[in-house]
């Protein structure tokens, strides 16, 4: 298909109640329901549990000038089933489900298990899964990255309880409950990645991070499900090196972007406790011809922001919600972009 040579996006945010948070997990159970569950208000301090639900079929056909309505969100309360709240935790939707994998809790940043949970939004209730007995458990971690395709969730890399990097790759089977560890990723180990699934699950994606020491770019990591294998396109003149944004995959005019967007360029001197050097631009990855476009982006749009969670909305759009601002503070607001060539 010949190379598009522009990209433009026009934002639209949408009257939802405001819900601060940031290192939350945002994932979309299809047709068009958004799971939104816990993330951290101040540093190192999970919300609580409870999960939020946004049905997106309803909320884009809402007029512009009406004001935001709670009767939008319906939330549901925790219970004994209900995994900890949690923060640097990941998700990933398949099959009807959302799937939950470890975080940090309390104020100590205390590592969680290495339960996987599900929830259905049919229920409205979380079980366990309970790994199969000849299961090779991966360990718990936060700020890792979580996707799904065929029957598998994917886990990869994050921040080790010992506070190291990772780059591990593990698959989890939903039909047998087995985990399975692949093939280390290439490059150095690392928190705050960004990993999607190509549109006919055959491939991952994955670009960014954090090493512990500085914002990782300038490669974009794909990863052969058959094959178990890895392979890299190096690229100069695409998206800046940074870790803590969010990477959807889209089909505009037939044809796949990964759109990447957001994210930490320069980490504060505070670490965790602090804001770095955020940003507010959008590139998407034209898949067929390899090359990165910068997306012209139109009207209102949302501030700069990373630790911020993203996720793919029929063809063309992506939702967005909350994160972490550059004055430090979390944002709680809900915004649709969509791609127009």
């Amino acid at each position: 298909m010949p190379a598009t040579t522009s990209l433009r996006a026009s934002w639209k945010r949408l009257l939802l109640p405001d819900l601060p948070r940031s290192s939350h997990t945002l994932s979309l159970q299809r047709p068009a329901t958004a799971v939104l569950f816990s993330g951290e208000h101040q540093p190192r301090e999970p919300v609580s549990n409870e999960v939020y639900l946004v049905d997106l079929s309803v909320v884009s056909k809402v007029p512009f000038n009406t004001p935001p309505s709670s009767d939008l969100v319906r939330i549901v309360k925790p219970d004994t089933t209900t995994p900890e709240p949690r923060v640097g935790s990941a998700s990933a939707s398949l099959g009807g489900k959302t799937y939950v994998f470890s975080g940090r809790a309390g104020k100590d940043f205390s590592p969680l298990n290495s339960r996987l949970y599900e929830f259905s939004t049919n229920t409205e209730a979380w079980r366990t899964l309970e790994a199969a007995t000849d299961s090779t458990l991966p360990q718990p971690r936060s700020y890792h990255a979580l996707t799904a395709a065929g029957t598998s969730i994917y886990l990869h890399a994050g921040c080790s309880a010992s506070g190291g990097r990772l780059n591990d790759m593990w698959s989890f089977d939903t039909k047998t409950n087995v985990w399975t560890p692949l093939m280390d990723a290439p490059g150095y180990p690392r928190g705050g990645t960004s990993l999607v699934n190509s549109r006919d699950e055959t491939r991952l994606y994955r670009i960014g991070g954090f090493d512990g020491k500085k914002e990782i770019g300038g490669s974009l990591d794909i990863y052969d499900i058959a094959h178990n294998a890895w392979s890299s396109i190096p690229y100069e003149g695409g998206p800046i090196a940074r870790s803590v944004a969010a990477l959807a995959s889209t089909i505009l005019a037939g044809q796949e972007y990964l759109v990447y967007l957001f994210g930490e360029a320069d980490p504060s001197a505070i670490g965790h406790a602090g804001a770095g050097k955020f940003l507010d631009d959008v590139w998407a990855f034209d898949v067929d011809n390899g090359r990165w476009i910068e997306v012209e982006q139109k009207g209102d749009r949302p501030t700069a922001r990373g630790w911020v969670d993203a996720v793919a909305w029929e063809d063309d759009k992506i939702l967005v919600q909350g994160g972490l601002g550059e004055n430090n503070d979390r944002l709680g607001d809900w915004w649709m972009l969509q791609l127009e060539i």
